[in-house]
């Protein structure tokens, strides 16, 4: 690269990297698992959630979900196994979903699960019905748990 170049370059390469922290906007990526591996399904579901750890707003856009059905989303944590229902919507005719909202704790597992699985309202106790995996989305990682994976492919 010439001398006069380099400088417009370093430049862009700074402002690119200062809009992104000052965005803030962090994301994790959910699949349909084969529950045998709990290895992604190539192909199969899958989804995008978009939050802002400092405000706590978010968006979740899936795809691939069974069409005009009820979805919730959940968190879950292990120790000790509890979840909270984040936010509930119904995938349009082409198995696609969005759902907006504000979250408070970005820590543990995040899951769209079906809608019938689970009971609790956005903000309450997420209390499983039943336990159908094969139809669930799952996060890539557990947020705020330091994991030396490899980042997936985003869909």
């Amino acid at each position: 690269m010439t001398r006069p170049m380099l400088l417009p370059a370093a430049l862009l390469f700074l402002l690119a990297g200062t809009a992104a922290a000052v965005s803030g906007e962090k994301r994790l990526l959910l699949f349909a698992k084969n529950p045998a591996t709990w290895s992604i399904v190539k192909g199969g579901a899958q989804g995008k959630l978009s939050y802002r750890e400092s405000g706590g707003s978010f968006t979740l856009t899936a795809s691939g979900l069974v069409p005009r059905s009820s979805y919730a989303l959940v968190r879950y944590l292990e120790a000790p196994a509890r979840g909270e229902v984040v936010a509930r919507g119904t995938s349009d005719a082409e198995g696609m979903l969005v759902l907006r909202g504000s979250w408070r704790v970005w820590v543990g597992k995040f899951w769209v699960v079906s809608g019938d699985d689970v009971s609790g309202a956005p903000g309450a106790a997420a209390i499983p019905r039943r336990w159908r995996p094969e139809r669930y989305l799952f996060e890539e990682k557990p947020l705020g748990v330091p994991c030396a994976c490899p980042e997936p492919e985003e869909p």
